[in-house]
C-alpha cells in the first residue's frame, strides 16, 4: 500500500503526542528522550548502504513497511535498461550511457517548483514518480551505478548535491537535477548564489561525502520538509535518527527543543534549549532562546 503523509499522520502523530507529553509530565529527563526509538534507530545504521539506510530511515519514521517495495521497484528499473548497459568496457561510454539512460529512457527528473514538496524528498515517492530534488535523485542514481559498476562520488557542495566522475585532478561534475554537465564556471556560479558574490570555488567545497555524511543530509533534508508541512512528530523521529550519530550536535538538540515546543512538551523543550544555550553562548538565536526558556519554565510550573 502506498504511503500517504496525512494518512499515517492521523494514524501515529497524536499518539506520539501523547507518548511525549507523558513523558514530559513525568519528569523524565533528556537522556532517557535520547533513548526514544533507539532499538529501530540501530537497525537502521547497521546497514552499510545510504539508500538502504535512508528507506529503513522513512519505515523508522512513518512506521509504514515501505523498504520491500521499494526496493523491487528500483530492480525492476534497473532491469528496464539491463541489455542497454551491456557491452560497454570504457568508463566513460559506461558512464554517458547510464546518465542517458537514467535521465533520458527512464525519465528522472528534478522539477523546482516541486522541490519544496515532501514527496519530492522521501526516496520512495522519488523511485515511483520519477521525480525529487538534487540530492534525492543524486541518492538513486548513485544506486544504479553501484549495480552497474559506474565509479561515481557524492559532493555536498554548498546548497546542493553534486555526482562527481572520476579523480579530482580530471573529474566531471553532473547536476543530479537533469544529468547536465556542471563546469567550473558554473558551480562558481551556483557557489555564488548561496555564499554570495564575493565567494570562491575552492577544492572545500566539493570534498567527497561518505556514506555517514551522505546519509546525514538525506535526513536533515528530509527533516526540514517534514517541520515545513508541520508534521513535527514525524520530524522528531527524523531528529532522533540524526542524533544517533551526532549525539551532542547542539543545532539538532535545538531543532528538536523546537519541535517539543510545538507539541506542548515545555519541560523537556527547555532543556534542550537551555543546551544549546550552553553549548553555543554566541549564537544570535540565544538570546531569544534564554527568554523561551524562562516563559518554559513557568509555563511549567503552572501545570505543575
Amino acid at each position: 500500500m502506498e504511503f500517504d503523509a496525512n494518512e499515517v499522520l492521523t494514524e501515529t502523530e497524536s499518539t506520539d503526542t501523547e507518548q511525549l507529553e507523558a513523558l514530559d509530565n513525568s519528569a523524565i529527563d533528556s537522556e532517557q528522550l535520547d533513548e526514544y526509538d533507539d532499538e529501530l534507530a540501530e537497525e537502521v545504521l547497521m546497514i552499510d548502504n545510504v539508500m538502504l539506510a535512508t528507506l529503513s530511515a522513512i519505515e523508522v519514521i512513518t512506521e509504514k513497511p515501505l523498504l520491500e517495495e521499494a526496493i523491487v521497484e528500483l530492480d525492476g528499473l534497473i532491469e528496464l535498461i539491463e541489455v542497454d548497459m551491456q557491452g560497454f568496457t570504457c568508463d566513460v561510454e559506461k558512464r554517458d550511457q547510464l546518465l542517458y539512460l537514467f535521465y533520458q529512457q527512464l525519465g528522472f527528473a528534478g522539477n523546482w517548483r516541486k522541490w519544496l514538496e515532501l514527496d519530492s524528498v522521501l526516496l520512495h515517492k522519488v523511485i515511483s514518480s520519477r521525480n525529487g530534488v538534487p540530492l534525492s535523485l543524486g541518492t538513486v542514481f548513485m544506486y544504479f551505478a553501484e549495480h552497474f559498476a559506474v565509479e561515481v562520488k557524492g559532493i555536498l557542495f554548498p546548497g546542493q548535491f553534486v555526482l562527481r566522475f572520476g579523480c579530482e585532478k580530471t573529474a566531471i561534475y553532473v547536476d543530479p537535477a537533469d544529468g547536465q554537465v556542471l563546469s567550473r564556471h558554473k558551480l562558481q556560479v551556483l557557489l555564488r548564489g548561496i555564499e554570495g558574490n564575493h565567494a570562491l570555488l575552492t577544492d572545500d567545497d566539493l570534498l567527497e561525502a561518505n556514506n555517514e555524511m551522505h546519509y546525514l543530509r538525506l535526513l536533515q533534508v528530509l527533516k526540514a520538509a517534514l517541520i515545513r508541512d508541520e508534521h513535527f512528530s514525524y520530524a522528531l523521529r527524523c531528529i532522533d535518527l540524526i542524533l544517533e550519530l551526532e549525539p551532542d550536535e547542539p543545532y539538532e538538540i535545538r531543532d528538536r527543543g523546537f519541535l517539543l515546543q510545538q507539541l506542548d512538551c515545555k519541560k523537556l523543550a527547555g532543556e534542550d534549549f537551555a543546551y544549546f544555550i550552553e553549548q553555543c553562548p554566541d549564537d544570535p538565536i540565544t538570546r531569544v532562546l534564554k527568554a523561551q526558556v524562562e516563559e518554559l519554565a513557568v509555563a511549567n510550573d503552572t501545570i505543575h
